[in-house]
């Protein structure tokens, strides 16, 4: 996938982006968050700055939240 480096990426689309692995991949979002850091971040957090690596993590806890709360 290809990320535009303009801007800072969002909850939403790292939320939307670990759904897509998950359901692509049938995996845990565990498995899913070490992924998407591997695809979109190359392992590198600070690849598109902080505030989008920071982004990443709470949309990894908002996702892990809502699968939580389904059960």
């Amino acid at each position: 996938m290809t990320v535009n480096h303009g801007g800072t990426l969002t909850q939403d689309y790292f939320k939307s982006y670990i759904k897509l692995i998950i359901s692509a991949n049938e995996c845990s979002s565990e498995e899913a968050k070490n992924i998407a850091f591997k695809q979109l971040f190359g392992e590198d957090e600070n690849r598109f700055g902080q505030e989008t690596y920071k982004n990443f993590l709470l949309a990894y806890k908002e996702l892990k939240t809502d699968i939580s709360g389904e059960w």
